[in-house]
């Protein structure tokens, strides 16, 4: 497959202008190196701690190992293998300060690896790469939160659904992409079970089987909050063992949680995540589905889920570039009104609704109108998504095309 451009190259650029280190991180297989590559200067020297005789000499010989690109940028890729290296590091940066000097790729999160004993806060700065986004694939820079609140947006043409199910099936894993169905669900299967049986290891002691199964339960209920005694009672282990397999599966970038929003931050902490698997093709693969039947009505149970999740996944990538600083969330207060998604900006609130519906219905937009009304002009707009077409629904709500997330510009 040819390389695609990556949305956060210019921003991986500025940070080098300006750190003396920068950290890709994200899963394996997502195109961490490729990217070092493709962002590489003159005098730079390409490393992997996956190299046995490359984390030896790190080991034995950890300055002079940092000192072999000289005036130039010496690149680590899978820094996380060799955690000793972090201390020495941050010595060296101490010595020599000018930005751009490391680039470090990880598919492990560095402040969650046993052995890194320095956060390297203030000398590194981190960029998450994610599996391509549906923009990135079609050669698009996409920013949809900076495009729905802006005054002058152009309409975006309806929605194919089964172009949709066939994207959400796919994901954005590089290497899939153009493989056929099954080599493809084998692939995603084989990585995931690589990553919790190898990978996960690195982390410390694990009981594989009951990691394994914890993944396969999130895969089997994307978007669903969060009942840890619910999932410990499940897989027969202590709440504390799910807590920490769950963080696990986080640092690997197998999944990620989406918090609970509320204007109090204390009930922010307190209240029950959402979590999902990363990838929707790592989802469905996972959970032995397909196409065919995503695209049948008896799979629409299936598909709604699903797609949430494909929305999810997409604005966390768009948050590596989008012009608009965001947070995501999800919202359900005590009289159970819930809204899929939450997103935060420092102009106000967008509530989104997802629905694997062509259209959206005036039900569609209750708990939307609801929040409306509860947070008055901090509300910015209200959008159900859909697989069909959009249409304006009301004050700042309105019904938009799923892939008005990517074909927006």
């Amino acid at each position: 497959m040819e390389k695609l451009k990556r949305n956060s190259e210019a921003w991986i650029n500025e940070l080098l202008a300006v750190s003396p280190i920068v950290v890709i991180e994200g899963a394996r297989q997502v195109g961490k190196s490729t990217l070092a590559t493709m962002i590489g200067i003159e005098n730079t020297v390409f490393t992997t701690m996956d190299d046995d005789l490359s984390r030896a000499f790190a080991h034995d010989d950890p300055t002079g190992f940092l000192q072999s690109a000289g005036q130039g940028r010496l690149v680590i890729d899978e820094i996380q293998r060799c955690p000793e290296l972090i201390l020495p590091l941050k010595a060296e940066v101490d010595r020599f300060r000018d930005p751009g000097r490391f680039l470090l790729t990880g598919s492990a999160n560095l402040m969650r690896v046993p052995g890194a004993e320095d956060s390297l806060a203030g000398r590194a700065m981190t960029v998450r790469l994610h599996p391509f986004s549906q923009g990135e694939l079609v050669g698009k820079s996409e920013d949809w939160v900076t495009w729905v609140v802006s005054k002058n947006r152009q309409p975006v043409p309806p929605a194919d659904r089964d172009d949709i199910v066939d994207r959400l099936v796919v994901g954005g894993y590089p290497p899939i992409q153009g493989m056929s169905a099954k080599v493809r669900g084998t692939w995603l299967r084989n990585y995931a079970g690589r990553l919790v049986e190898r990978d996960a290891l690195d982390a410390g002691v694990v009981q594989v089987p009951v990691l394994r199964d914890l993944l396969y339960l999130v895969a089997a209920a994307p978007g669903a909050e969060l009942v840890q005694s619910r999932l410990a009672q499940n897989l027969g282990v202590t709440r504390a063992t799910v807590v920490r397999y769950l963080n696990l599966l986080e640092s690997l970038f197998l999944v990620h949680c989406l918090p609970a929003w509320s204007r109090n931050l204390s009930k922010r902490q307190v209240g029950r995540p959402k979590c999902y698997v990363t990838d929707t093709g790592l989802n469905v693969a996972l959970s032995k589905l397909d196409a065919a039947h995503l695209k049948k009505l008896h799979g629409a149970d299936h598909l709604g889920p699903l797609l949430e999740s494909f929305v999810v996944n997409e604005l966390l990538r768009q948050q590596g570039w989008s012009e608009t600083d965001f947070q995501l969330s999800h919202y359900r207060d005590s009289r159970g009104v819930e809204v899929d998604v939450i997103i935060e900006t420092p102009q106000g609130v967008i509530g989104v609704e997802v629905k694997s519906a062509k259209s959206a219905t005036a039900r569609h937009f209750t708990n939307l109108a609801q929040l409306r009304d509860r947070l008055g002009e901090e509300f910015l707009a209200g959008i159900v998504l859909t697989t069909g077409e959009g249409q304006r629904a009301g004050d700042r709500l309105e019904a938009l095309p799923v892939t008005s997330l990517w074909e927006h510009c």
